[in-house]
């Protein structure tokens, strides 16, 4: 039997835990909580290293726990991100570029003006009828502009985007994962994007809400080698059409962290 004493004492211990536990939550920031997933990345960086290079070695490995340990972190700091009600996934990098921590790509943002960036600016996948190949001007124009960049000595290379040479058009995977379905007006009055994060997204008001040129994937429909998946952020919706499509939007991504 539990006297009432050690009981009012147990109490006290886990209301004080409850207490400390909510001033923590309550007390993470932004840019803390940025900080602690930047932290984890550099962690599953160090731990895969190690895992691989055991294996190089012929060494028993486990590179996969790496994987594990990281995704049981980024899990817990959302889940104090959410108890402090702030967010906890983006960080706008102020070089036209916006960041993904929970995935750890650098996206291009969207302007409003007549750069290369320009929202209302549509690209090809391809340019023959039934074509498959990727040589249409998402490639050439858009990303062919991105990453043109020069060098004067033929050992370090500058004027790409963003001080990056690697963009690319996103898997469709990746390109889905950026939706935010739950964003103010999505699907009736403005797109399914935080763009705040992401810049202004063409929304299709059309009023049959038929789909309106849909963001680009790099991802080719695997029933069909003339499709391409792509995803309208007008309502979310995530189709696969003809790569020979005209006008579609374009938006680049680079592994960033």
């Amino acid at each position: 039997m539990i006297s009432p004493k050690r009981s009012g004492l147990t109490a006290l211990v886990v209301a004080a835990l409850l207490a400390s536990t909510s001033t923590a939550q309550a007390g993470l920031t932004t840019p803390a909580c940025l900080a602690k997933k930047l932290k984890a990345w550099g962690d599953l960086r160090k731990c895969q290293a190690t895992e691989n290079g055991k294996a190089l070695q012929s060494e028993s490995a486990d590179p996969m726990k790496c994987q594990t340990k990281f995704n049981d972190a980024l899990a817990k700091l959302n889940t104090q991100a959410t108890a402090a009600a702030i967010k906890c996934r983006y960080r706008v990098n102020g070089d036209g570029t916006a960041t993904d921590y929970d995935t750890g790509l650098q996206w291009e943002q969207k302007t409003a003006d007549g750069s290369v960036h320009g929202m209302n600016y549509g690209y090809t996948w391809n340019t023959a009828y039934g074509g498959t190949t990727p040589n249409g001007t998402a490639f050439t124009a858009f990303l062919g502009t991105l990453n043109n960049g020069t060098s004067g000595d033929g050992t370090a290379t500058s004027g790409c985007f963003a001080g990056h040479c690697d963009w690319r058009l996103p898997a469709i995977e990746e390109l889905a994962g950026i939706r935010d379905l739950s964003a103010p007006g999505c699907s009736t009055f403005s797109p399914c994007i935080d763009q705040s994060v992401f810049g202004p997204t063409v929304f299709s008001n059309a009023p049959d809400g038929h789909p309106s040129d849909p963001y680009w994937s790099a991802t080719t429909d695997s029933g069909n080698p003339a499709s391409v998946w792509y995803v309208d952020f007008s309502n979310g919706g995530v189709v696969a059409d003809g790569k020979d499509d005209d006008g579609r939007f374009a938006r680049g991504v680079r592994s960033g962290l």
